[in-house]
């Protein structure tokens, strides 16, 4: 394992070298001066930045020229040019500053070389805490990522899983009302397969998108409620209240048609008067709400544990996090709302075309 990555030098990496020396110079300033001025202070400062600029700069340039592979080539790399850098650096220092250390003209003292070498070692290791710090961070993020992409992909395979269960059930029951009809009433048996036809089209293009427009996942469940408006007869009427400008807001599929399904098959055909389907949606506070309401049975309907409330769950979960939501409310004195709640706004531009 690499003791750090290699990398070119960045202006980031010269601001870093330059706060951590200005951090070390008041620590030597205030371990070894009896005195605190800003003269002082300011001696320090020049010795730490150039030692530090001596030491950080090409040691990022050699190491990302040679690459040592193994670690122990790495910390050899990293301590000759400590201790170069080092030397150069106090050698800079000298005619900068008329610092105690500074003794012998012409010469550098032991005791700047010392402090040198101490100080190029702190900031050098310290970078390399630093480095293995934020490549734990970009790993943990990168495993966060792959897991966050195999849920949705499960998701989308319990997708389709969810599709693969309701749509043989529905065809089936459907084609069996249209020949029925073909004798008793050939024009509404017509409208059914027409309906049935338009809204397998439909499904078709629309469940292998991962968005769609509310306006698209409208029309098909328009089509999904005429054609049971057909079987159910005057047992089921539905209403739509969808303002015109949210229309082209990207949902994921299969959020509505499921939650009509669930009105239909447990609130509704149990009844023996049947009852009403209203759609709703509006925008407000950067959230689209999606309500779901029926005259039907009312709390017996309620299956938030059910294959597809629990789907929607899910994939709300995986798409937006704790900004989503699916929950239920009783409709007095019968029925039951389904609500969905999705962010929306200038966050979630990519909901929208």
């Amino acid at each position: 394992m690499l003791l750090f990555k290699y990398h070119k030098l960045t202006l980031g990496d010269i601001l870093n070298i330059s706060l951590c020396s200005l951090i070390i110079a008041m620590v030597f300033m205030l371990v070894t001066s009896e005195a605190f001025t800003f003269k002082i202070y300011f001696e320090y400062f020049l010795i730490a930045q150039c030692i530090g600029l001596c030491i950080g700069v090409p040691s990022i340039f050699i190491s990302n020229y040679f690459r040592p592979v193994k670690p122990f080539y790495q910390f050899v790399l990293l301590t000759t040019c400590v201790l170069a850098g080092a030397i150069s650096g106090s050698y800079i220092a000298s005619p900068l500053t008329h610092h105690k250390f500074i003794s012998f003209k012409g010469q550098i003292p032991s005791q700047m070389i010392i402090i040198a070498v101490i100080l190029g070692f702190v900031i050098s290791f310290g970078f390399v805490i630093y480095e293995n710090y934020i490549a734990f961070k970009l790993s943990a993020k990168d495993e966060k990522l792959k897991r966050l992409s195999l849920e949705k992909e499960k998701l989308n395979a319990d997708l389709k899983l969810l599709q693969a269960q309701v749509e043989p059930h529905f065809l089936f029951n459907t084609l069996s009302n249209i020949l029925s009809l073909i004798d008793s009433d050939t024009k509404k048996g017509k409208k059914m397969l027409e309906n049935l036809t338009q809204y397998l089209r439909t499904s078709l293009i629309q469940s292998r998108k991962p968005y769609n427009r509310l306006a698209d996942e409208i029309y098909m469940i328009k089509t999904y409620l005429d054609i049971f408006k057909i079987r159910m007869g005057n047992r089921l009427s539905y209403g739509i209240d969808i303002p015109h400008d949210i229309l082209k807001i990207q949902i994921p599929p299969m959020i509505i048609q499921p939650l009509v399904e669930n009105a239909i098959k447990h609130g509704l055909e149990p009844k023996i008067d049947g009852g009403k389907i209203f759609l709703k949606a509006f925008v407000k506070k950067n959230v689209l709400t999606i309500e779901v309401a029926d005259t039907g049975m009312g709390i017996q309907e309620k299956s938030a544990s059910g294959v597809g409330t629990g789907n929607i769950k899910k994939r709300l979960k995986a798409l937006y996090g704790e900004n989503a939501s699916l929950y239920f409310e009783d409709i007095r004195p019968m029925g039951l709302k389904a609500i969905v709640e999705i962010p929306y706004g200038k966050n979630n531009s990519h909901h929208s075309r």
